[in-house]
């Protein structure tokens, strides 16, 4: 068994920081829970590890549980105050702590903060290196995975002054998306001319880079953002977006994985 080393090299420049609270709303100890043979945590651990661009592996936890299962796959735990941990909580909180405590911990300083959410666990290592090295060589103050959006905002409406209508209700809207195109032609435009005239993306939430000076700033919690305005994407294959969020989100995760490698034919025995 090939033993881990983490950090895998020094000085660390960029971390992989993977999120993982104990999270008892939708899934019992959901980021524990298995695609395939591993945990969502496994594949979030693993790929970050497998990259060339990484040089260290934080799991984000106020759990023990999960902490523990996080130092089984050689991770370094940093372990997250409660109140960055609710249900309700935003990522400014954990990326904040996280930052703060490896350079209190270990005098790291790195550039570049990678996000690997284990609730969306399709995604390779080649991915993640080539979203670091353009952050790194465009100057880009961060980069987001997109996808183009399954459902386009030209078809999207509000109703007048954004009430919230329940079912049964009715009112005046307002289109989202609302040109010169769009006023003469109406909403009723094919699906291909749409997307072909407005390109739209989704942020998917597989992979996500921000640079450590934009976490620091006071804005960032005052305001729950961790990204500078210089804000990137990088456009990842639709058909392995998966978000878990329930046991069905499980059972298609792994379905979507072993076509994808089947089209490819890079199983590996």
């Amino acid at each position: 068994m090939t033993k881990i080393t983490n950090p895998k090299r020094e000085p660390v420049n960029v971390v992989a920081l993977i999120p993982a609270r104990a999270g008892k709303q939708s899934i019992k100890y959901k980021n524990l829970v298995k695609v395939g043979k591993k945990s969502l945590l496994a594949w979030a651990i693993e790929t970050a590890f497998a990259t060339k661009n990484v040089d260290a592996v934080i799991v984000s936890t106020e759990d023990k549980k999960v902490a523990r299962e996080a130092k089984k796959l050689g991770a370094i735990v940093a372990p997250r105050p409660v109140e960055y941990a609710q249900p309700t909580s935003g990522d400014a909180g954990f990326y904040t702590h996280a930052v703060q405590w490896m350079e209190q911990e270990f005098g790291w300083k790195p550039e570049l903060i990678v996000n690997l959410r284990p609730t969306t666990p399709l995604r390779f290592p080649d991915n993640v290196d080539t979203m670091i090295e353009y952050v790194q060589k465009s100057g880009a103050d961060g980069i987001k995975s997109v996808m183009q959006t399954p459902v386009h905002t030209y078809k999207m409406w509000t109703f007048a002054e954004n009430a919230n209508k329940k079912i049964g209700e009715a009112g005046q809207m307002s289109p989202i998306l609302n040109d010169e195109y769009r006023k003469l032609h109406g909403p009723d435009q094919p699906r291909q001319r749409v997307f072909e005239m407005y390109p739209q993306y989704w942020q998917d939430g597989q992979v996500d880079i921000t640079r450590r000076k934009f976490i620091l700033r006071p804005e960032c919690l005052k305001y729950e953002n961790v990204f500078g305005p210089n804000l990137h994407g990088y456009v990842l294959d639709g058909r392995l977006i998966a978000d878990i969020d329930s046991e069905k989100d499980l059972i298609r995760a792994e379905k979507l994985y072993k076509q994808y490698l089947k089209e490819k034919k890079t199983v590996k025995k």
